[in-house]
């Protein structure tokens, strides 16, 4: 077991700074920064606990990229984390401990098991802009993906008297989305003048590390999360928005390799209703759901309610999971790699309005299914070959976290909905030998 100490966050004037210091129990040693200065008003202006659930959410991506996954695991993927963060008041967060570890190890796919410790952290006192003084109806994740893009645009079209507030965050460890944030901010001043105050995006990196950096970033949500509770709170604003189509969220194995620690879980039914109850047990009121769960991306993209500047705006968005990796491209200078999971999904969601997004490969260039590069879509065209009825969808759903059973039918229905959705793309699209392995 790996036991980590999260040591109480230092702010520096001079550079706008918060710095987190991350010690492991075996020698290792990291520093997480953060561009703490965009959301310097904001920190006296909420509750302790909150304060402390942005710090938790924060240190927990910091955790999640100091631990080498490889290196620690217990059974080739799960690693397991013991982790003591500092808090004000440790008898409220001991009310709520198993429910974060489960939250935790359910979000990453690991054994997390934190304690609390008291601590005191204060933060110089700023300003809030008066921009940031409105009134907001809810805040919304702007994460420069399709989805987030949607989101934004259904709620300026339908509520021209309201204002929204996006926040954003970014890891310069992970080139594009800080870009493809400012592009969108930008176009939708122009679309939708005074309708939407935005948070610069927060820079969080894991900086000065010892020890060998973890690749994935499964704890991503989390931190948003965590920016968008301290945004509400300290604007008085009583929703948070997280727009992702129902086939993301739930992430459906595609195989049976695919299943629990192989499946990303940023948006899960789980996750949100488990940060719920973590909240309730704080006495933190804002409410979270993301009204999306039961649509497939394609279902997103055909209601969305502004399909003027939608169009307009797709390809400034970016769904690639795999931007970073672009050595085997066949079109390297393309903005998505094509052949990932979240490309594949995006391309079956833009073929009713034309997709003019480019793309690094294609599917029809990746036989045989063997290698890394093309493991996805070698699971996709596995999952669309492969008959499955309503309850053995339901059955998978169940062992992957759905706990809301009535929701469980709709869950259902998104998952079957979205292999039509995939089979039409691969039907149109597909040569013959990718048509014939996808049972088409």
């Amino acid at each position: 077991m790996k036991t980590i100490k999260i040591e109480v966050p230092v702010y520096d004037t001079s550079s706008g700074a918060a710095t987190i210091k991350i010690i492991s129990n075996t020698g290792g040693n990291s520093i997480l920064d953060i561009g703490f200065k965009v959301l310097l008003p904001f920190a006296n202006l909420v509750n302790k606990e909150v304060l402390d659930f942005f710090i938790m959410s924060a240190s927990a991506y910091g955790v999640d990229r100091f631990v080498e996954r490889k290196q620690n695991s217990v059974d080739g993927w799960s690693r397991q984390l013991k982790v003591s963060f500092p808090v004000h008041n440790p008898s409220k967060w001991n009310n709520c401990k198993g429910e974060l570890n489960k939250l935790l190890s359910f979000l990453t796919g690991d054994y997390w098991t934190v304690d609390f410790r008291k601590e005191k952290f204060i933060f110089p006192k700023a300003e809030l802009d008066n921009e940031l003084s409105a009134t907001f109806t809810q805040v919304n994740l702007l994460s420069g993906g399709l989805d987030s893009l949607i989101g934004a645009l259904d709620f300026l079209k339908s509520n021209p008297q309201e204002k929204v507030l996006f926040v954003s965050h970014y890891d310069p460890q992970m080139h594009g989305p800080k870009g493809d944030q400012k592009e969108l901010i930008d176009e939708l001043k122009t679309m939708y003048l005074n309708q939407f105050a935005y948070i610069p995006s927060l820079r969080v990196s894991l900086e000065h590390t010892n020890a060998n950096r973890e690749t994935t970033f499964r704890s991503r949500s989390l931190l948003f999360i965590g920016i968008a509770l301290l945004a509400a709170q300290a604007t008085n604003t009583p929703n948070i928005i997280v727009p992702e189509n129902g086939t993301v969220s739930l992430n459906f194995p595609l195989s049976a390799s695919r299943r629990s620690s192989c499946s990303t879980r940023t948006t899960h039914p789980f996750v949100l209703e488990n940060v719920l109850s973590i909240w309730n047990a704080l006495s933190i009121l804002t409410n979270i759901s993301n009204p999306y769960e039961f649509q497939t991306k394609g279902e997103m993209v055909t209601a969305c309610k502004d399909q003027t500047n939608l169009l307009k705006l797709i390809t400034m968005s970016n769904s690639c999971g795999k931007r970073g990796h672009r050595a085997h491209w066949q079109t390297p200078g393309a903005s998505h790699c094509g052949i990932c999971m979240p490309c594949l999904y995006r391309q079956a969601s833009l073929m009713a309005i034309g997709d003019k997004t480019s793309y690094g490969n294609s599917i029809n260039s990746l036989m045989p299914f063997l290698s890394k590069k093309s493991q996805d879509v070698g699971a996709c065209l596995d999952f669309l070959s492969t008959p499955i009825t309503k309850d053995e969808v339901k059955q998978e759903l169940i062992v992957n976290g759905v706990k809301n059973l009535s929701k469980l039918n709709h869950f259902v229905d998104v998952v079957l909905r979205t292999k039509v959705e995939l089979s039409k793309w691969v039907k149109k699209v597909g040569n013959s030998s990718i048509k014939s392995k996808a049972g088409l």
